[in-house]
């Protein structure tokens, strides 16, 4: 069978690009809105690099390591100017044409009170190190959050170290600095691609932020259980919206127009990223496995992986009708395109892919970016004849299903006579019904000769009947037993007085209550080659009593 035509054109191979960046950090943009998209990421060697077509046109340096890269809107005007926001350390900065534009920094969390008592008194000289590190000890076992500089202290054993950091922490204010984790874009108020949007910001603390179009203040703050590390965001801010977080303790929260609901979905393995896709929650892990949840936190499938997923993201193209499909980077170079759970495509590249983004790049609507695991840059583009409604891989079963299992001997041999009596069911009851007749004509044969050489008494027959009385415990039955006439016993001697049960048994004569049918009457009993005989059966007991008498 011939392979499948892939749907992904070769456009652009970078190998010594040297970038090291995942997928919160790459962004397709439209800087100048002038259709003309270019691509931007972030990178981890503290650099700013804009990409056009194949060339580096661009590149600036940043004040720390990025974590996520977002691109929003904040003016009406024509045309529509983006501004690229980098999230680094406890700072987004924000640069508009490619330069700086404004800075936000996240608001300082404060200590606990116990805490912060326990470094008022350490800066006031009035408590020793060791009775402050025993109380830091006791609230980190309380299970409340303690600031880095509390828990450096606590994992210091010198005293001269200790008493250094308490020296460097002198005077500081009584707050600890968070960091940001992640990062998204929501919209205020219209659904399309440049319209006003906010940042929604996820700290080290447990605070999900959600800023104003401007990035300079905070509109609403929700705290959650654990530290968020992946976001999805949608809907509108103004009308309704939904933020899901995957966050560090392996558990995925959901926040609903201001509030966090109760619905809480609980993984088996860490999550490795996160996607919504129409009112789908995809959340890879790290067992290689993609979940798949609906939005009110039941599980609709899973798929399972042959290797780590590295990366995933959403193709979301729009031509005759909107598609929607699943994008999947794995640690053994493969990148899967799945529609809902039908595996679509499968893309191999050289070096495992860990960061991707797919949209419009340069005059194409339909790219794919994709950064390597050693700084390799590829792109692709997707054919605009493609078809990602059906699956390339021919339909039927899984191949899966043709590899054989280990079986016991035992079941197999039970499967295999089950099959071998499935396969042979006509045979097999043409044997049985032969057999069958040829019991049943060995059996008539015997007792034909049975009755042939005397061994049984012909004709002596008995009637049974039973009389029942009453009803449920209480009833008696009355069985009763009678004697048809037999017509003698059947002997192989010629005459009477050789005849053992007749000598065993004698009766003596009796007079026949009618006549003799002279007709029927035969020889004398000495030339009889048979005798009759009675039995007599008792009515108290089940026992009958045979007599054997000679007319």
């Amino acid at each position: 069978m011939a392979a499948a035509k892939s749907p992904w054109l070769h456009a652009w191979r970078d190998p010594v690009a040297d970038l090291k960046a995942f997928t919160s950090c790459i962004r397709l943009v439209d800087l100048n809105g002038d259709g003309d998209y270019k691509l931007i990421i972030a990178d981890a060697q503290r650099r700013l690099k804009v990409y056009r077509n194949t060339s580096l046109i661009s590149e600036n340096v940043l004040l720390d390591t990025p974590v996520a890269l977002c691109v929003t809107y904040n003016e009406v005007s024509k045309p529509r100017v983006p501004c690229v926001s980098v999230a680094a350390g406890p700072h987004i900065f924000i640069y508009r044409r490619l330069r700086p534009y404004f800075k936000f920094t996240v608001p300082p969390v404060a200590m606990t009170p116990r805490e912060a008592e326990v470094w008022t008194r350490l800066n006031d000289k009035t408590m020793d190190l060791a009775q402050a590190v025993e109380l830091l000890v006791t609230e980190r076992d309380s299970g409340s959050p303690l600031c880095t500089r509390s828990v450096d202290l606590i994992n210091t054993e010198s005293e001269e170290e200790r008493q250094a950091i308490v020296e460097t922490w002198r005077g500081a204010p009584l707050s600890q600095q968070t960091v940001i984790t992640c990062m998204e874009v929501l919209k205020k108020n219209m659904d399309e691609e440049d319209a006003l949007s906010q940042l929604v910001v996820g700290t080290e603390s447990g605070l999900v932020l959600i800023l104003d179009v401007s990035g300079a203040t905070i509109l609403t703050k929700f705290k959650l259980p654990a530290t968020p590390v992946y976001l999805a965001v949608t809907g509108l801010f103004d009308v309704e919206y939904r933020i899901v977080c995957a966050c560090r303790n392996g558990s995925v929260y959901t926040i609903k127009n201001g509030e966090v609901t109760g619905t809480v979905i609980e993984l088996e393995a860490q999550p490795c990223g996160l996607c919504r896709i129409d009112k789908s929650i995809v959340i890879p892990c790290m067992g290689n496995v993609v979940h798949s949840y609906h939005i009110k936190g039941k599980k609709t499938f899973s798929l399972y992986m042959p290797s780590p997923v590295a990366a995933v993201e959403v193709l979301h193209l729009q031509r005759m009708r909107s598609v929607k499909a699943l994008l999947v980077s794995l640690h053994n170079g493969e990148v899967r395109l799945y529609n809902d759970k039908n595996l679509v495509t499968t893309l191999h590249v050289d070096d495992p892919c860990v960061g991707m983004r797919f949209g419009p790049y340069g005059r194409e609507e339909a790219a794919l970016a994709m950064v390597g695991k050693s700084g390799t840059l590829l792109i692709k583009m997707l054919q605009r004849s493609a078809n990602l409604d059906s699956s390339n891989t021919p339909p039927g079963p899984p191949p899966e299903q043709d590899i054989p299992l280990a079986i016991p001997k035992k079941t197999k041999l039970y499967v295999e006579q089950t099959q071998r009596e499935r396969d042979q069911a006509t045979e097999m009851h043409r044997i049985f019904q032969r057999d069958l007749c040829k019991l049943r004509l060995n059996t008539a044969r015997a007792y034909v000769k049975v009755l042939t050489d005397g061994q049984v008494r012909r004709g002596a027959g008995t009637r049974k009947r039973c009389t029942w009385s009453g009803r449920g415990r209480a009833h008696a039955s009355r069985p009763r037993v009678r004697r048809a006439r037999a017509l003698g016993w059947c002997c192989s001697s010629g005459s009477a007085s050789e005849c053992p049960r007749a000598l065993a048994h004698p009766c003596p004569p009796r007079a026949p209550r009618r006549a003799p049918n002279p007709m029927r009457a035969g020889p004398p009993c000495g030339s009889l080659p048979r005798c009759r005989g009675s039995v007599r059966f008792l009515k108290s007991s089940s026992i009958c009593r045979t007599r054997a008498r000679v007319p």
